[in-house]
């Protein structure tokens, strides 16, 4: 499972990269020419260890992804990058990405129905774990215990897929085995989206053994791959995506699922209307699973723990437990200001309590305004009353792994009047 993002902006250079890493942060190392394109995965082709490879004392390991229904894989990572233009350093970017699978159903061979979603988000300077929250993509899906995708045909997520694909037999130390896997790539050049491009390529797979961390069995699988998708559509700028990717996976066998990756990537776009443009870089990426919220009795204890607190109604929502900040009693805020009023700090502490018996799970905080003065004017009020009352809550970040989001809805989201529409939403997701 890889975080990406999907869109390419090549009309605005300094900005771009983190428009882009969708398609590139999946990439890259060469490996060997990919064959002609298959349709899918097809079988996976086993070579034995060297001859003189030194015989290892480990027993043989069967990977494989091990799905379990409620249960929501997460994906968090960070990319380091140096874009270049025609050959020369143009600027460096550091992006980050998530991504959450929610495990709907499993079948009796193992086979797991999935909810993905793919986010796009921004770092805020100067605020410690806090991320703005850009969009959010869904894509349902279904994966087998070997790693290999259905996806339905007109998904643009996940941009990658089929890695990594798992063969059927146990792995020693330096067993390698190839799969095929599959890029889907859209980009977005001066207004106008162009795509997709696809294309099949082979996968090198090195089983490197596995060591005992935590009392866990983490094994260690080396990935390297090239891709080229040539592009020979009329009327269109793209002419050829390519790049190569080099990874080492760190896999949890008893869990069943990805512990930790490292990669070094290269990623290469031409177009026929402008320069050649190339991105070099590292990413890594942390794992983590937790459990679909338990709704009813989450709920019932979030509001055991607020007790008489005023203002904040709690109710089970689609994505998890939804907690609304109202402007009851004291305003939250002072007029077209920002300014939490002071008479709010109680409640808030009270609500930051609360909060502290979730720390494995994603939140995101968003501000509301009434339908007064001009749209970008009220989505940039709404975006810093959400980034307020986050950094009251968590002036030093979340105190756990799950991720902290914020969104600026300004007054698309009505409640119904003017007091109503000035409010603050902080979801609890799976």
């Amino acid at each position: 499972m890889r975080p990406e993002k999907r869109f390419l902006s090549i009309a605005v250079p300094p900005r771009w990269a983190p428009c882009l890493i969708g398609f590139l942060a999946a990439l890259f190392l060469p490996v060997a020419p990919p064959p002609a394109a298959q349709e899918n995965p097809g079988p996976i082709t086993r070579e034995s260890a060297s001859p003189n490879t030194s015989p290892s004392p480990e027993a043989p390991v069967l990977l494989r992804f091990i799905q379990r229904e409620g249960e929501v894989y997460h994906a968090d990572s960070l990319v380091h990058e140096t874009v270049l233009i025609n050959g020369l350093v143009s600027h460096n970017a550091e992006i980050t990405e998530s991504s959450s699978a929610v495990v709907r159903r499993v079948n009796p061979d193992g086979t797991a129905l999935l909810d993905f979603t793919f986010r796009t988000e921004e770092r805020i300077a100067g605020t410690p774990g806090i991320f703005q929250w850009v969009s959010a993509e869904q894509v349902t899906l279904s994966r087998n215990p070997r790693g290999i995708l259905e996806v339905p045909e007109n998904a643009e997520r996940p941009i990658v897929r089929n890695i990594p694909v798992f063969p059927e037999h146990p792995l020693s130390p330096g067993d390698t085995w190839t799969a095929q896997a599959r890029e889907v790539h859209l980009f977005r050049i001066r207004g106008t989206l162009y795509g997709p491009y696809s294309g099949e390529f082979p996968v090198a797979y090195t089983y490197l053994g596995s060591t005992r961390t935590q009392g866990r069995r983490i094994a260690r699988i080396a990935v390297e791959y090239s891709m080229s998708i040539p592009v020979r559509q009329t009327r269109e700028p793209v002419r050829l995506v390519s790049g190569s990717s080099s990874q080492i996976i760190h896999w949890d066998v008893e869990a069943g699922r990805p512990h930790f990756k490292s990669e070094a990537f290269e990623f290469f776009l031409l177009t026929s209307e402008g320069p050649a443009r190339e991105f070099r870089g590292e990413q890594e990426v942390h794992y983590r699973s937790t459990r679909t919220l338990d709704r009813p009795r989450d709920t019932a204890r979030l509001r055991s723990r607020l007790g008489d607190t005023p203002g904040i109604a709690v109710s089970p929502a689609p994505e998890g437990i939804r907690l609304v900040v109202q402007e009851t009693g004291p305003l939250l805020f002072a007029p077209e200001s920002a300014r939490i009023e002071p008479e709010n700090y109680p409640r808030l502490d009270a609500l930051r309590r609360a909060l502290a018996a979730h720390p494995d799970r994603d939140i995101v905080i968003t501000g509301h305004t009434a339908p007064h003065g001009t749209e970008s004017g009220r989505r940039r009020l709404s975006s810093r009353r959400a980034a307020a009352v986050a950094e009251y809550l968590f002036p030093q970040g979340r105190p756990g792994p799950g991720r902290l989001f914020i969104k600026g809805a300004g007054s698309a989201e009505p409640a119904g009047s003017d007091t109503a529409d000035r409010r603050v939403e902080i979801l609890i997701l799976d």
